[in-house]
């Protein structure tokens, strides 16, 4: 998570807080009443956090007027990586719980644990669109569903490694051969059974070793229904690791996973390098094969959408609808096509 300036609080009051925000070991910021909270999808954690906050280039953020917007990241590493069992307290006064990772964790948090009379949850990042069972949830939770509003695109390609020579060769892996890949009763195991293969011919029998995000990942979701797979059919052996972390694949020869084009870009840009570029990126991502764009959202009640703070933040005409101030934290610093709209009850059947 991000740190918030405070409506009023002066530079010097800021440069202090931030200063003792840097030297002391404390708890995330337990959000006030009259705070924003969103949580959910660590594709777009980024982005939100940029909207609230401001980015790295200068551009300003939504709180940057006074706001108070408070953008719990999915994990509780602010380079996106696994925090296993991170837990936070979303709302002042309350006990913590354990942290939503995820789209489908934050949506599940919102359906199912935050229906009390006082949110601690106003809005959930989310890189799929919700299914109709969870807008159905938040029908019979009184709310009326979940509204979408879309902030950008994102490209999703198969990462390898780029640290260590990778097996997969330059000809990429289609989605047909993707599906044999990850399916548990896939046909293809191994290097030398995928269609075209033109890496090291010693590698022809190597395993491939295929990563997926956890099964609350909007991208693992997501992709895997690209592949026209469901969650039963993906193969029990599958490594799981945080989505878009380099960690599982940047030293694996034989490794695979899908990779947010926005992620890899902010990785080659030096975000998590302490600004500066890495003189070789951990992964790249493999051009021929396997390529698709999808949106990504902003998930609010339906019943909220008239609320003041939604009208000033995501609803059109708000902060997020106006590309001259959310372009350039969006596309410029968090690496998405800017594409803004008001999508509405967009579930998918």
């Amino acid at each position: 998570m991000r740190r918030l300036s405070k409506a009023g609080l002066g530079i010097l009051g800021v440069t202090a807080l931030m200063l003792t925000q840097a030297t002391a070991a404390h708890a995330d910021h337990a959000p006030e009443a009259v705070d924003v909270v969103g949580v959910g999808s660590d594709t777009i954690q980024f982005a939100a956090n940029f909207l609230a906050d401001g980015d790295y280039l200068g551009n300003p953020g939504y709180n940057s007027s006074g706001g108070r917007v408070i953008n719990f990241d999915a994990t509780g590493d602010a380079s996106g990586k696994l925090t296993n069992g991170a837990t936070v307290v979303l709302r002042a006064g309350t006990v913590p719980v354990t942290r939503p990772n995820g789209t489908g964790g934050g949506v599940s948090f919102l359906n199912n644990s935050d229906k009390g009379a006082t949110h601690k949850v106003q809005y959930v990042r989310m890189s799929r669109p919700p299914s109709k069972a969870e807008d159905d949830a938040a029908v019979a939770n009184g709310w009326g569903g979940l509204h979408c509003y879309q902030m950008a695109l994102d490209g999703l390609k198969i990462a390898v490694s780029n640290l260590t020579a990778t097996n997969a060769g330059t000809n990429g892996i289609s989605k047909a051969d993707l599906v044999q890949i990850y399916s548990a009763t896939g046909t293809i195991r191994t290097w030398g059974q995928v269609t075209g293969w033109n890496g090291p011919s010693g590698a022809a029998s190597t395993a491939i070793v295929p990563v997926l995000p956890p099964s609350t990942s909007g991208t693992e979701q997501f992709f895997i229904q690209q592949l026209g797979l469901t969650e039963a059919q993906v193969r029990a052996d599958v490594t799981r690791a945080e989505e878009h972390d380099p960690a599982a694949i940047q030293s694996n020869a034989n490794a695979i996973a899908p990779f947010s084009t926005a992620r890899q870009g902010m990785i080659h840009n030096g975000y998590f390098n302490g600004g500066t570029a890495p003189s070789t990126d951990p992964v790249k991502l493999l051009g021929p094969g396997f390529s698709v764009t999808r949106p990504v959202y902003i998930v609010v009640r339906q019943s909220e959408i008239n609320a003041k703070w939604n009208k000033d933040l995501f609803a059109p005409g708000g902060f997020m609808s106006q590309s001259f101030l959310a372009q350039p934290l969006i596309e410029d610093a968090a690496g998405f096509t800017y594409q803004y709209a008001d999508a509405g009850l967009c579930h998918t059947a």
